[in-house]
């Protein structure tokens, strides 16, 4: 019998091993847990109630959320398993246990705020030298709502219902003029019941007269329709109405909404499908993420400055550079940059096609010319066209580009779990914290010396506390 290793997996041992020994000193999950214990969550806190039984700590499940999002794991169901499974979150949450619904409600309920623990992180991200707010890169990528492609309401649809339905209530509506023209005929200013007016004998004769003219039956038939007519009109009307309830919740900025969660907008994916989504919008220094923003508006063209607004609320400082594909270049966002002065690098729409053909002489100036965008462009053409350009666009395929990439493929964050735009932000403030601090950890390995797991550099050390020097 070939020789092999002892397997005793019940053997029982004198010192049993404490959790702490299995986490590796420079383990993800150990930045995490530091970089938590020092954020000031009292935003969270302030949201719990004094009665009733003792919550589990809020910062032991920001923890394990950030740890499940930095790791591909985001169902609370999931979490929930891995808590008795993994011993990584066992160290996390210190063998404590809350169920799926604990983590589901606190994720929902909880972290309305999750931009100020964000901008905490940053802060971080700050004090280790990793951003300045200099060259900032600006890109967009649509990920799926939680919804069903199959129950899309389309503003296109919606208006041709509206106006069929305006156009049966017209039709309801004359028809029912014409009964009333009908009677007015017969009966004059009576009905087949009423006189408005004393009985006397002439009006006797004068009724008598108008039945013997009329079959009974269809005056009863008429009066059954105008009934169907009314019953029809109302329920058309209540139509009528919720369509433009639909119509205001889709707004002007769309053309179409999900039935299952309102604020997603029919996209197109990256894999070239369509589905209800969302565009979501990164800001990005270095590969360290400044500004998030989620919308539903497909086009990226009007984002730019809700994006460059953001970076200044998060950080408290402007961009000196900003650069961006082609999808943001119009005469808005070019305005917006230079009243900023914000210098832009940001090639417009069929910027490639117009240089190529002016190199070839055939460009032609464009019916619709304008004078403002006109200059603009001349101005990108000028940038877009140094050294100077041409190394920033490289640094841009390089920094938000890998970013974005790094987000929806090695953290498979492809889908929404959570239902409703402010919820997706609470995801998307989760992903992009959880991604800082793995650039945290990347940047500290890379500028400092490792051996045996232990950090060596007495300044790091005391910034992030979270390794033994």
């Amino acid at each position: 019998m070939p020789p092999f290793k002892p397997y005793l997996q019940n053997q029982s041992q004198l010192l049993p091993p404490t959790l702490d020994e299995f986490i590796g000193k420079d383990h993800i999950a150990r930045l995490i847990s530091h970089a938590v214990d020092t954020m000031d969550i009292s935003s969270i806190e302030n949201t719990y109630s004094t009665i009733g039984q003792n919550a589990y700590h809020p910062k032991m499940l920001v923890k394990v959320l950030l740890y499940g999002y930095v790791s591909g794991t985001r169902s609370s169901r999931r979490l929930a398993d891995k808590l008795h499974e993994d011993v990584v979150y066992m160290w996390i949450t210190g063998r404590q246990t809350p169920d799926f619904r604990t983590i589901s409600d606190f994720r929902k309920d909880r972290l309305g705020d999750i931009k100020k623990l964000f901008e905490q992180a940053l802060t971080l991200c700050s004090q280790l030298g990793m951003i300045r707010i200099g060259t900032v890169c600006v890109d967009g990528t649509t990920i799926r709502a939680d919804a069903n492609k199959n129950k899309m309401q389309y503003r296109k649809l919606l208006l041709k219902r509206k106006q069929k339905i305006r156009e049966q209530v017209d039709a309801m509506f004359e028809e029912a003029q014409r009964i009333d023209e009908e009677e007015k005929k017969i009966y004059g200013n009576t009905t087949p019941h009423t006189t408005g007016q004393p009985l006397t004998d002439e009006i006797k004769a004068s009724i008598k007269e108008q039945i013997k003219k009329e079959d009974a039956t269809h005056a009863h038939a008429r009066s059954r329709r105008k009934a169907v007519i009314k019953r029809q009109e109302k329920k058309l009307k209540a139509k009528q109405q919720e369509l433009n309830g639909k119509l205001r919740m889709i707004r002007k900025d769309r053309n179409s909404m999900s039935s299952t969660d309102k604020d997603a907008t029919f996209m197109l994916m990256k894999e070239q499908y369509c589905a209800p989504g969302y565009n979501v919008q990164f800001a990005t220094e270095h590969q360290v993420i400044l500004a998030y923003k989620l919308s539903s508006d497909r086009n990226d063209s009007r984002l730019m400055k809700q994006m460059i607004e953001e970076i200044k609320e998060r950080t408290g400082k402007k961009p000196t550079v900003v650069l961006a594909d082609a999808g943001y270049g119009n005469k808005r966002t070019y305005r917006y940059l230079k009243q900023e002065q914000i210098a832009a690098f940001i090639p417009y729409n069929n910027y490639n096609k117009e240089i190529r053909e002016r190199n070839k002489g055939l460009y032609q100036l464009p019916k619709n010319y304008d004078t403002e965008l006109e200059r603009y462009k001349f101005r990108q053409r000028l940038r877009l066209a140094s050294e100077e350009g041409k190394k920033l666009m490289k640094r841009r395929r390089e920094d938000v580009e890998p970013t974005i990439g790094d987000i929806k493929r090695n953290r498979e964050f492809r889908r929404f779990n959570l239902r409703g735009k402010w919820k997706c932000e609470i995801e998307l403030g989760l992903i992009s914290i959880g991604h800082n601090l793995k650039k945290i950890k990347g940047w500290v390995k890379k500028l400092s010396q490792w051996d045996n797991g232990l950090l060596k550099g007495q300044e790091l050390g005391k910034v992030l506390g979270y390794v033994t020097v």
